[in-house]
């Protein structure tokens, strides 16, 4: 029985891992439905992420493909035991699937790289930016607004958990002198925001020079999620207005992952983006 929701994240993954172990066997949907005792439908279901599937079956469906105790394993299982924390559960229906699903995999994340070249990253911003940020738009409501800054607000608990994810925002340098709304105070707050973030040993905060602007070009703002435990899962969500764009091809986020070591290699380093930020925080 579908499982009621829209496909997360999770399942997806799940089920493009199961069909690309069943495309290697050269078995058809069918026949591993009639070996694993369940509907030819459900098999389909689970593979296109439509269907969550317990640990006890998904491990029983890796053992039939013969993959192995290891990283994939390892975190396949992880993924479908993992259950997303109480604070993001509570809010569905109030808050998009996408965002949700944003949020619980930065809840499951071993490490979280971004690139923002137009604003904050939100898990840096602070409650006066980014309700700047909630108040623009077409049609935008006062009440959806506050709870989309509260939401941002509680995702931001990540970063101070005891056992964090490593965080490696990229921000190009122009960023630091946007305001929004047009208020140098917001800007000020936030640049102190920054500098306090940037000192903490988990945070490995770049910025992307004025001088190297050229690399702006390479891609889009995004968020690079590798889930725990390390292996090898990691999702790119695409920043757009208004929606997340989630990509779960393995060939697709490598390439990610490339362009992001080539922005990272034309930052300043984690001392001198934070010097840079200082610097312009005692001049505001």
């Amino acid at each position: 029985m579908p499982s009621g929701h829209a496909p997360t994240v999770r399942q997806r993954r799940i089920g493009s891992a199961l069909r690309k172990a069943r495309d290697r066997h050269n078995l058809t949907v069918a026949t591993v439905a009639r070996r694993f005792g369940r509907s030819q439908g459900w098999m389909s279901m689970v593979e296109n992420g439509l269907q969550a599937i317990a640990p006890d079956e998904l491990s029983d469906l890796l053992d039939l493909y013969g993959i192995e105790d290891g990283p994939l394993r390892e975190s396949l299982l992880h993924l479908a035991t993992h259950k997303p924390g109480t604070w993001v559960r509570e809010r569905v229906g109030r808050i998009s699937a996408a965002a949700l699903d944003l949020a619980s995999l930065e809840e499951d994340a071993a490490k979280i790289r971004t690139f923002q070249s137009n604003i904050i990253p939100g898990l840096l911003q602070t409650p006066a930016y980014a309700s700047k940020l909630m108040a623009v738009g077409p049609a935008k409501d006062s009440r959806a607004a506050r709870t989309l800054v509260e939401f941002r607000m509680s995702r931001q608990k990540v970063l101070s958990r005891a056992d964090p994810p490593l965080y490696v925002p990229i921000i190009a340098e122009t960023v630091l002198g946007n305001q929004v709304g047009g208020d140098a105070a917001i800007l000020r707050a936030q640049i102190r925001r920054l500098s306090e973030v940037a000192r903490l040993q988990h945070v490995d905060l770049r910025i992307l020079p004025t001088t190297a602007s050229e690399y702006l070009s390479l891609i889009t703002p995004c968020h690079l999620i590798s889930l725990r435990p390390p292996g090898q899962l990691t999702v790119t969500v695409g920043d757009r207005y208004n929606e997340s764009i989630f990509v779960e091809d393995e060939d697709e986020v490598a390439s990610h992952e490339e362009i992001f070591n080539l922005l990272l290699s034309a930052t300043l380093s984690r001392s001198a983006s934070l010097e840079l930020i200082d610097e312009i925080a005692s001049q505001s």
